[in-house]
């Protein structure tokens, strides 16, 4: 019998007991490795989790090395699945580096990193100190962050905002400084950077160009290329427009030898192999306080071709040019040109034109050491065509008010012209055609001949000036002339000898200072040898005629611009003959100044003295003294006749007419009395 219960304890042959046994290790297998791959994935992963600011850190240390960074450092705070954060990156000499960042945010994708892409990053500060040599920019340890692979070693950054940004730029001559901020992209090979507001604050520290000093001044720059953006490095040239920009100029002594306040400057900086620049400037304005002048309402031009050299060349298209000395040494005036310029001067060549009349004057061709501020011009004028209503020398120069008025002809002229702080000094030589003038007491015309001053400020010359001088008219005119003279720095002309023909004989200003200006002056006409016939046709005295010559003095007194005579005689150095058959026989009213017309009819004298006394140019007091006889009345007896007459000179010349109460007869010679 079998027993049923033991049989089924009994394993049924036919289920194959061994290889389903197998099956159920093997998936207790693969559960277990399963198992373990997650514990050691959680473990691996937590692992690299706690580490992964220093694994995070030495892949960059190895790409930044591997770049060919050499002199770095930088202090990885922060590596999430997101962003990342740095407390800063230093590059170059860690007491002094080249660039120093602080305050890195890093945004990004678990799957941008794989494709070495980042969002954006985010720069608290930058602080960049870069130098400029004889070579070009010097990148110094930064060269290997401005290689390939669009700026960044060939990974995509993003844009880089950046909230507080300063550079310095050390240049032989000093220190440029900018700060601002902004954002930065890559851009090609290098980054586009894009200012707040497109504007930055640049200053420069102590600069030095040659043998001047600049001082310290800041300003701010705003970018003018078409989208607003700067290039770093350059590709083709930046431009930009600063706002009011005060510059001084010192030399190596401390001396102020420019003072310029420009409102703004206009420029286009080119960097390749040198770095070009050039600026514009519009109604900027310079003061020159060593040679008390200054320069207004200046539109200028400079173009340097090399800036570490300081060449360039440098036009003017407006400018006034004042005289700020307390005593005035010329009038505004306007002038353009152009020039050179290098470290240590500039030229000039310049076209100056009088600021009210618009006239052409001169040009000037020199140069100017900005080291030590001397300098030197040559000046070509004219001609010079001056008119009444036109173009004046005492407007061009106030020295010259009150000696040279109403001024018509031309003059033509050159002056050498040299310059230290303080002091300027010149000569010149100048050409004087058919030049027309008033003073004070005369009007003289027709001037021509050569003139050399000896200095300019004021103006000086030696002695012994000739010109020639065509009429003069005083009260009297003369012709004909020749004066010497000289000036003698304070304004005055020293008349040396002025002589004219007239009457016969001569009429010379012997000596005399004429001072402009002055309330009173003196000096004394000397008359030799003048024919009595000719003087009485000057006088116009109808009916007069005469014969013999006149000699004296006439001491003349410039008061207030009036022409006095102070005891003026002329007399008579031989005998002669004077005749009068005029209508004074009527105006006499018959008697004894009947007698004495009876007598000047033909009157053979044998002394005669003419005396002057008076205002020339208002009254005038004569007096004639006659002594002699007419063959033809009282057979011939002597008589002392005596003419005394005050009235206007101007008037006598017109009527020639003697009253006759102003005349005298004494009978019997050598009687005197009235």
């Amino acid at each position: 019998m079998v027993d049923k219960g033991w049989s089924k304890e009994v394993p049924d042959v036919s289920k194959k007991p061994d290889e389903s046994g197998k099956k159920g290790r093997l998936r207790w297998l693969r559960r277990s490795i399963v198992l373990l791959l997650l514990v050691g994935g959680f473990a691996a992963g937590a692992y690299w989790w706690s580490e992964r600011i220093a694994l995070v850190d030495a892949q960059i240390r190895m790409a930044l090395t591997e770049m060919g960074l050499v002199d770095f450092d930088f202090a990885l705070v922060d590596v999430g699945l997101r962003g990342a954060r740095v407390e800063s990156f230093i590059v170059g000499d860690l007491a002094r580096p080249t660039l120093q960042v602080e305050d890195i945010r890093v945004d990004y994708s678990l799957s941008g990193l794989l494709e070495q892409r980042l969002r954006s990053i985010e720069i608290g500060a930058v602080a960049l100190s870069l130098s400029v040599d004889e070579s070009g920019l010097d990148l110094g340890p930064l060269l290997p962050l401005m290689g390939g692979g669009g700026g960044g070693g060939g990974f995509q950054t993003g844009p880089i905002s950046v909230a507080s940004f300063t550079a310095a730029l050390h240049l032989p001559q000093g220190a440029v400084n900018v700060d601002g901020a902004g954002v930065i992209e890559q851009a090609g090979t290098g980054y586009r950077i894009t200012p707040t507001d497109g504007c930055v604050d640049v200053g420069l520290s102590k600069f030095r160009l040659g043998g001047i000093v600049l001082d310290p001044f800041s300003t701010k720059v705003c970018t003018t290329s078409v989208d607003g953006d700067v290039y770093w490095p350059p590709t083709s040239g930046i431009a930009f427009r600063t706002e009011a920009v005060p510059l001084v100029v010192r030399s190596d002594l401390g001396g102020t030898l420019l003072d310029a306040q420009f409102k703004a400057l206009q420029a286009n900086a080119v960097f390749d192999q040198r770095i070009g620049l050039q600026l514009g400037t519009k109604g900027a304005e310079f003061s020159l306080a060593a040679q008390s002048l200054s320069i207004g309402n200046v539109d200028f031009e400079i173009a340097f071709d090399d800036l570490l050299s300081l060449t360039g060349q440098w036009r003017l298209t407006a400018g006034r040019l004042s005289d700020l000395s307390e005593a005035s040494r010329f009038a505004p005036v306007d002038i353009v040109g152009d020039g050179g310029v290098t470290a240590d001067s500039t030229s000039f060549d310049l076209l100056v034109s009088d600021a009210a009349t618009f006239s052409l004057l001169a040009s000037v061709d020199g140069t100017h050491s900005t080291v030590n501020g001397r300098g030197s011009a040559q000046v070509v004028a004219g001609p010079l065509i001056y008119s009444p209503a036109g173009l004046q020398p005492q407007a061009l120069l106030p020295m010259l008010k009150g000696l040279l008025t109403n001024v018509e002809g031309s003059m033509s002229g050159t002056a050498n012209i040299n310059w230290r702080p303080g002091v300027v000094r010149g000569t010149a030589d100048v050409r004087l055609d058919d030049l027309g003038f008033s003073t004070e007491a005369a009007r003289i015309d027709g001037v021509r001949g050569d003139l050399t001053f000896s200095d300019l400020f004021p103006p000086r010359t030696t002695e012994g000036q000739r010109l020639d001088v065509g009429s003069v008219e005083a009260g009297m005119v003369l012709t004909d002339g020749a004066v010497t003279f000289s000036l003698n720095g304070s304004g005055g002309v020293i008349v040396e000898n002025a002589a004219w023909p007239f009457a016969g004989g001569t009429i010379t200003l012997s000596s005399g200072v004429i001072e402009p200006g002055a309330s009173e002056q003196t000096f004394e006409l000397a008359v030799d040898e003048v024919d009595l016939s000719a003087f009485i046709n000057l006088l116009a005295l109808d009916g007069a005629s005469g014969t013999g010559v006149i000699s004296g003095r006439v001491p003349i007194i410039i008061r207030d611009g009036d022409p006095i005579i102070a005891g003026g005689v002329l007399t008579a150095s031989e005998p002669g003959q004077l005749s009068y058959k005029g209508g004074g026989t009527d105006a006499a009213g018959g008697g004894q100044g009947a007698l004495v017309f009876q007598a000047l009819e033909d009157f053979q004298y044998t002394g005669l003295t003419l005396s002057l006394e008076g205002n020339a140019q208002d009254r005038l007091t004569l007096k004639l003294n006659l002594e002699g006889a007419n063959p033809g009345l009282y057979d011939g007896y002597p008589f002392a006749i005596n003419i005394n007459t005050e009235a206007s000179f101007a008037e006598l010349l017109r009527s020639a007419t003697l009253g006759a109460n102003a005349i005298d007869l004494i009978r019997g010679k050598g009687v005197t009395g009235q």
